[in-house]
């Protein structure tokens, strides 16, 4: 019998660029639909966003540093989303990666591990050593949080994913407790490396090691 968490299937690539927050939350909400109609394909997203604030399911406001208005005179913009997980940042320059895709083992702590996986090594391919914290979610470099992490299913439907620091300047983090830590210290890859990261090739390299991890072949 084939094991279908090891057969190759086709998986899209698709880079919005820079895109609003709520204009991609609204497209991954589209794309799920489609794929619970049986229409659509299994697609890894690659996106940045302006600066946001995003408050997943266990957020409060405790976990914010400024009013609504506070964040408003700054230019940053406050969402409220589904997925799981508390309070995290956007900016430009952050490697933002949403797979919109059909899991082949229905198994949440499998494909959490192997996304984060992925993650770490594609820090390793700059020499950067990452590393996992029991019953946390996201990726470490040095004591610094350098990736978030936060999913929703929808029958085995996946959607959001991972945001790790590349290039972005950090700021936003200020604004908040990240993912409820008050102690939390944050970091990019640039900032671990001493100087600015080619985010196509980020791309690139995170797709192989996707597609290694996951069994997928770009269409």
């Amino acid at each position: 019998m084939n094991d279908p968490e090891k057969e190759i299937t086709p998986l899209t690539i698709d880079d919005w660029g820079l895109t609003d927050y709520r204009l991609a939350f609204d497209r991954q909400t589209e794309m799920v639909t489609a794929r619970l109609s049986g229409r659509g394909a299994d697609t890894l997203v690659f996106v940045e966003h302006p600066a946001t604030v995003t408050l997943g399911r266990r957020a409060t406001e405790d976990d914010l540093h400024l009013s609504e208005k506070g964040f408003s005179e700054r230019g940053v913009t406050l969402q409220r989303i589904n997925r799981g997980g508390l309070v995290t940042a956007h900016e430009p320059g952050q490697l933002v990666v949403y797979p919109l895709i059909v899991l082949k083992k229905h198994d949440l702590r499998w494909y959490a591990n192997r996304f984060l996986q992925v993650v770490i090594s594609l820090l390793a391919d700059y020499g950067v050593v990452g590393y996992l914290k029991d019953g946390e979610p996201g990726v470490w470099v040095n004591g610094c949080k350098i990736c978030s992490f936060g999913i929703a299913l929808k029958k085995w439907i996946s959607s959001h994913g991972i945001a790790l620091n590349i290039n972005n300047s950090l700021d936003t983090f200020t604004m908040i407790v990240p993912c409820g830590r008050p102690d939390e210290v944050v970091t990019s890859l640039a900032r671990e490396l001493g100087r600015p990261v080619d985010m196509a090739e980020a791309k690139k390299r995170f797709s192989k090691h996707f597609c290694q991890a996951f069994a997928y072949e770009e269409k």
